[in-house]
């Protein structure tokens, strides 16, 4: 039986509907092996690559570069040699969604929540299903839950998830006090009061891996794992210009070119990234919030927190992920980690291996929850 595979525009974060193809990056009659970057597609929120279920040959380009498609859109075709042209034209005939028909779904349950927390709200989405244990991701200073827009839906397929727009994020209301860390901490807590019975394996990014360690110590027998994808608290190095620059961009160029220092790959920024933070960064607030924030990350000596103590002190897996060319959290030297500590490196990968290199990142996270 001939091998036909299709390449289809993925779905990228829950809310994803439709994608634009950017470059095909092999062309058709090129020789293909499973897991290669074949396609290049821009969402709303970043540009990223798909890559190939199945080893073989590009017989067909559906969609043509330039062109807009739903979610589940026929893009290509991946055949053997055994293929016959016949086959591949009925296989590109029944294709259901070849004419711009997206897919229905995968039957993931989507629940976007807004939480009342202390006189604020702290914006939630909830997707997956399960009573026992739930994930919970945690994004980093000046982002949302859109971080985990590839990480996300993919863990949702086998375990409950919660991503939250941390306070003074996203759709999150922004709090004050003298301390602005042990604030998030509780408002994140009292925001998912109802999984209090359950065991919770954390996936953090950079400030979110404070939260996080935040979290683990005040519950730490609660916590059934622990990854954290390029946290702060492991070292005094960090590019506080970052902080700094990010805070004061009001304009999309300047903004642009500070978010372009999180990613290996600049290209990865979209206008809509920008836009969207741009808004984000005016609402009422807001800028406050990230200026307090700011301060317990980092002052003119380096990073604020620390967190080893807390990670040696769990008896769950810990699991560190790091992109070798990280421009605003440095590597940290693995003599410096707590010994139950796992450190993962990800060459030519930047501040945001979740996103830039999200398969790798969504197979550690399964394994390191397996291991819980």
């Amino acid at each position: 039986m001939s091998l036909i595979e299709a390449v289809t525009v993925p779905k990228w974060g829950m809310t994803m509907t439709e994608g634009k193809i950017t470059q095909w990056m092999v062309g058709e009659g090129d020789a293909i092996v499973r897991g290669q970057e074949i396609l290049e597609i821009e969402t709303t929120k970043v540009t990223n690559v798909v890559e190939s279920a199945a080893s073989g040959t590009l017989r067909r380009i559906v969609l043509k570069e330039g062109t807009t498609a739903p979610v589940g859109a026929l893009a290509g075709v991946v055949t053997d040699d055994a293929a016959t042209p016949d086959e591949i034209e009925a296989f590109i005939a029944s294709y259901a969604d070849r004419m711009g028909v997206g897919e229905e779904g995968d039957g993931t349950a989507i629940v976007p929540r807004s939480v009342a927390v202390g006189g604020g709200t702290v914006n939630l989405l909830e997707a997956g299903e399960g009573d026992k244990d739930v994930v919970l991701f945690l994004h980093g200073f000046g982002g949302d839950l859109t971080t985990w827009l590839f990480n996300q839906p993919e863990i949702a397929q086998t375990m409950r998830t919660i991503a939250v727009d941390l306070p003074g994020h996203g759709n999150s209301t922004p709090i004050a006090g003298p301390d602005v860390l042990s604030g998030i901490t509780s408002a994140v807590l009292a925001s998912i009061q109802d999984v209090e019975s359950t065991r919770i394996h954390l996936v953090a990014h950079s400030f979110g891996g404070a939260v996080a360690a935040s979290i683990a110590a005040r519950e730490p027998s609660r916590i059934a794992s622990v990854t954290l994808i390029a946290p702060i608290g492991l070292g005094k190095g960090i590019s506080r210009d970052f902080l700094i620059d990010f805070i004061a961009a009001e304009r999309r160029r300047p903004l642009q070119g500070v978010l372009e220092r999180l990613f290996a790959d600049p290209s990865k920024i979209t206008n809509d990234m920008v836009e969207g933070t741009l808004r984000f960064k005016r609402l009422e607030g807001v800028s406050e919030a990230l200026t307090e924030i700011a301060g317990v990350i980092a002052n003119e000596t380096g990073q604020v927190q620390a967190i080893s103590e807390t990670l040696s002190a769990l008896s769950c897996p810990v699991l560190l992920i790091w992109g070798q060319n990280d421009q605003i959290v440095p590597l940290p030297r693995r003599e410096d980690l707590p010994a139950n500590v796992e450190l993962r490196v990800i060459p030519s990968v930047g501040h945001m291996p979740q996103m830039e290199a999200s398969s790798t990142v969504n197979e550690a996270i399964r394994e390191n929850i397996q291991r819980g």
